[in-house]
């Protein structure tokens, strides 16, 4: 065999040993969680609705109608880059079922423009996790980044989600985002 098929033939044996390779890196980008995100799904089926990017050290937000008082309620949370924590929760109006520090919820209540803000709360959430069901009342909705997401649009009535933060692979963004 000549010097240049024998050249071209090792050459050969290197690019085929590349190609499979290369598809096994690409394949595993694509299913190996890398990115942490707000996942909203489906409870009952665990089909993936949506995703959202999120920092360590953002906040977001539920708010969503009071089954008792029928006045709007915002549930903040903070993604700390290890737990989901509810820090406040800001009340329209103030009445029955509305939790205050003496009910050990909270450590100060303040009456602000914009309503009583209950501060203090910081109960991590277990596995990062929250149940939303969704209803007519109290009609959910996820204030992330400047934008109001109705998710009863998202999912209708009756649905029962659940909101964690997790990581994610590739392709679950690039399905669901």
């Amino acid at each position: 065999m000549c010097e240049e098929s024998r050249q071209h033939n090792q050459t050969g044996k290197r690019g085929n040993f590349l190609v499979p390779l290369f598809l096994a890196v690409a394949l595993l980008l694509c299913f190996v969680p890398f990115r942490t995100r707000i996942v909203l799904s489906d409870y009952r089926t665990g089909r993936t609705l949506c995703t959202y990017p999120i920092g360590d050290g953002e906040t977001f937000a539920i708010r969503y109608t009071h089954s008792v008082n029928l006045s709007s309620v915002t549930d903040t949370l903070e993604w700390t880059g290890k737990a989901l924590i509810l820090r406040t929760s800001l009340f329209t109006s103030f009445g029955a079922g509305i939790p205050v520090p003496a009910d050990g919820i909270g450590t100060a209540i303040t009456n602000t423009e914009d309503g009583f803000l209950l501060t203090g709360i910081d109960i991590t959430q277990p596995d990062n996790a929250l149940l939303i069901m969704l209803q007519q009342v109290p009609d959910h909705h996820l204030l992330y980044r400047d934008r109001a997401i109705s998710l009863l649009d998202m999912a209708g009535s009756g649905a029962l989600l659940r909101l964690c933060v997790r990581p994610v692979s590739l392709m679950t963004i690039l399905l669901h985002s």
